[in-house]
């Protein structure tokens, strides 16, 4: 029993971590796209259904016996590609729709080892249960353990490996792990003899007794999971950035749920069961809460992980509660739960992003959730059902339009009514579900309200959601997810002025209009709206590198910068690392990388690989300039590591809210001692210098981590900030 629990258990543990190391390999080739760990997802999840529906079918037609044979030739097979052969993991272009384009790349590398892993948890379970070995009355066990392992990896992989560890010592590591695996399957093979296949009357009886019912019972769960932990995912990371840290937080809690309730004796309170109804419409609230920006990010995250949580632990439950009571379709119950969670999974990363212009999945999983509820013992009459109907719209509706800023009572007040509008809900499934409808077909509505904003226009696509609105003080703003973009003035007489990040008193702002590095043509990495245009000169030329070819579109129809700059500009779509290969070695005398994704620049574009490709394209008295204004980030120690490794000078500035100006922090890299002294000396830059404990490795394509240069000092101030009792 114990070496059938390791072999689960490390299975699982190198699954989940291949998937973590994957999909960061991945980013760099997708621009960082916050959905390219969905869309990993949904790959994972379709091929762990493969491996499911084998090793249920062939278990079923062949016998544990006889299948065990099978199963020790297929954990060879993978040797003839990954893990023993080379990953190719760079890809020159993107021949079609990120996710499709995710899918076809991880079938043609991790595809045949990540199958074979995906059966290990059926074949073990089915091992114990026709084994002699007392435990296996209840095979199930086995399956805490796989999550276990599951959970194992995502909590090691941020902490250790991606910390400590290059991706390919990560890889190094991996294969003689599964090299480690397969010795121990033989090992079992020798040691636990099993009774051979097993058909007993009572095992046929309970099989043939599995209705179509139950089977989309546990289809809708496992799709509900996943839906949830994976809007959870893309809430968190499109607000700050799409890295591992941050993927592994709902994951790991949807891992930890099963872990809680497989285990021999499961755990969930009954309180969760019995206010489930209040739980789904507190996290329904709390989709539209953040929109109001009242709460430090850190809450939010604790808020929404909280409630996840708590709907996952009872997701598991009703699973355990509807899980066969026979071994003979134990395997059935994981292939519909796997497929489900397949099917979860395209919805969130392919079909929604597509059809809505909200992150509207999360609010769909709730729904999926209410639908597996049991309908309510006590009857209630249909007043008192639309007075909580009633009760819950008014807290959707009115309370963001009455509350202008934060108020403790406010919050207690919303926080009371939501949970007794839905508590009064929970007797009647189907009019709770109405109204959870109601309110997801309400979002376009909803989320002016909430936001406080006319949207011009609110558009969607797979690298995030774009907004644009005008203030009321005339000014036009273009946001991305919480990222302010650009603005600009609304009316035509001061539209040609730059404003926010890049106005005149701005760091980069005033660098150009000192002409410090008489800069005959700048190239820009992210279009944003285009301000930077406005310092385009005649005989100094502006080329844009955009990634993604809708915001080129918004810029352009939304906003004046592009067609009123004084000289010429180019935008060239594409990802920037690609694009720049085709400009002339030395084209530029300034370049400025400006891309964004979440808050902060995504990570292959801030590394020493990437800083060697950004000089040759520079001229030899230029320089690289890095926009880092970030709220959770400090990218100077990143930064100054890297101007170490290239002999380069470095420096800082920071200039605050001031009339049309924006905070923000640029940083700078040059060879040029005379043109560094300027800035020193002239126009108030910092010197950027490496401090003591910020020694560590420098960060390139195969290494980055960000759980160093988290800036809890700006995440403590905003709680501290954060007055918890105003009343």
């Amino acid at each position: 029993m114990v070496l059938l629990k390791i072999l689960t258990f490390l299975s699982a543990f190198l699954m989940f971590q291949i998937e973590l190391v994957i999909a960061k390999l991945f980013l760099p080739n997708y621009g960082g796209s916050y959905l390219v760990w969905g869309a990993c997802i949904v790959f994972f999840q379709a091929v762990l259904l493969a491996g499911y529906v084998f090793a249920h079918a062939f278990l079923q037609r062949l016998g544990t016996s006889s299948y065990l044979k099978l199963h020790l030739c297929l954990l060879f097979i993978p040797l003839l590609f990954f893990p023993l052969c080379r990953l190719h993991l760079t890809f020159s272009s993107v021949s079609m729709p990120l996710v499709l384009d995710i899918f076809w790349r991880l079938i043609i590398t991790i595809g045949p080892v990540f199958f074979v892993l995906s059966t290990m948890s059926l074949v073990t379970q089915s091992w114990l249960a026709s084994s002699f070995l007392e435990q296996r009355v209840n095979p199930y066990g086995l399956y805490a353990v796989s999550n276990l392992g599951s959970f194992t990896a995502l909590l090691t992989y941020p902490f250790i490996f991606e910390q400590y560890l290059t991706n390919t010592e990560q890889l190094q590591i991996w294969r003689v792990l599964y090299l480690i695996l397969v010795f121990g399957n033989l090992l079992a093979w020798g040691m636990i003899k099993t009774q051979g296949r097993r058909t007993d009357e009572a095992d046929v009886s309970a099989a043939s007794r599995v209705s179509g019912g139950q089977m989309l019972r546990w289809l809708v769960l496992g799709a509900a999971g996943v839906v949830m932990f994976l809007s959870v995912t893309n809430i968190i990371t499109y607000e700050v950035a799409p890295v591992p840290l941050l993927w592994v937080i709902p994951l790991g809690i949807y891992l930890m749920a099963f872990v809680l309730n497989f285990k021999r004796i499961p755990w969930c309170p009954s309180w969760i069961i019995r206010f489930i109804g209040p739980i789904i419409g507190l996290a329904a609230m709390m989709y539209f809460l953040p929109q109001k920006h009242f709460l430090p990010v850190l809450i939010v995250i604790a808020l929404l992980c909280t409630l996840l949580f708590f709907i996952c632990i009872y997701i598991q439950h009703q699973l355990v509660l509807s899980k066969p009571s026979s071994s003979a379709h134990m395997t059935l119950f994981y292939v519909m739960i796997s497929l489900g969670g397949f099917l979860g999974g395209i919805l969130t990363s392919w079909i929604i992003p597509l059809i809505s212009n909200a992150l509207i999945e999360y609010l769909v999983g709730l729904l999926l959730v209410a639908l597996m509820m049991p309908q309510g013992t006590k009857a209630r009459p249909l007043w008192k059902l639309c007075l909580s109907a009633v009760l819950a719209v008014a807290a959707f509706f009115s309370w963001a339009y009455f509350v202008k800023e934060y108020h403790l009572w406010s919050f207690v007040l919303l926080w009371v009514v939501v949970w007794f509008s839905f508590l009064g809900l929970t007797s009647d499934k189907k009019f709770f579900a109405v109204v959870l409808t109601g309110i997801i077909l309400s979002t376009p509505v909803l989320e002016p309200i909430w936001q406080n904003a006319h949207f011009i226009i609110k558009k969607r696509n797979y690298y995030g959601i774009y907004e644009i609105y005008d203030t009321k003080d005339g000014i036009r703003v273009l946001v991305h997810g919480t990222t302010l973009h650009g603005i600009e003035f609304v009316d035509s007489a001061r539209r040609r002025v730059p404003l926010g990040y890049y106005s005149p008193v701005s760091a980069i702002g005033s660098l150009l209009i000192a002409d410090t590095f008489q800069a005959k043509r700048i190239g820009v990495v992210g279009l944003g709206t285009g301000t930077l245009a406005m310092y385009a000169k005649p005989d100094c030329p502006v080329d844009y590198y955009e990634l993604d070819g809708d915001v080129k579109d918004l810029a352009a129809r939304y906003f004046w910068y592009l067609a009123e700059a004084p000289g010429e500009v180019n935008v060239i779509l594409g990802d920037a690392r690609l694009s720049l290969k085709q400009a002339l070695d030395g084209a530029y005398d300034l370049l400025v990388i400006d891309a964004f994704s979440g808050d902060s620049i995504p990570t292959h574009l801030v590394n020493k690989d990437v800083f060697k490709e950004y000089r040759r394209k520079l001229g030899p008295r230029g320089a690289i300039v890095f926009h880092i204004t970030n709220r959770y980030l400090n990218l100077e120690p990143v930064l100054a590591k890297i101007a170490q490794d290239s002999g380069a000078y470095a420096a800082v500035k920071n200039v605050g809210d001031e009339g049309v100006n924006m905070r923000s922090i640029w940083c700078i890299l040059t060879w040029d001692d005379d043109r560094f002294l300027k800035l020193i000396t002239r126009q108030d830059w910092q010197p950027l210098e490496i401090a003591p404990k910020a020694q560590g490795r420098i960060w390139s394509d195969d290494y980055s981590t960000i759980l160093p240069i988290i800036n809890m000092g700006e995440l403590a101030i905003s709680l501290k900030a954060f007055k918890f009792f105003t009343w």
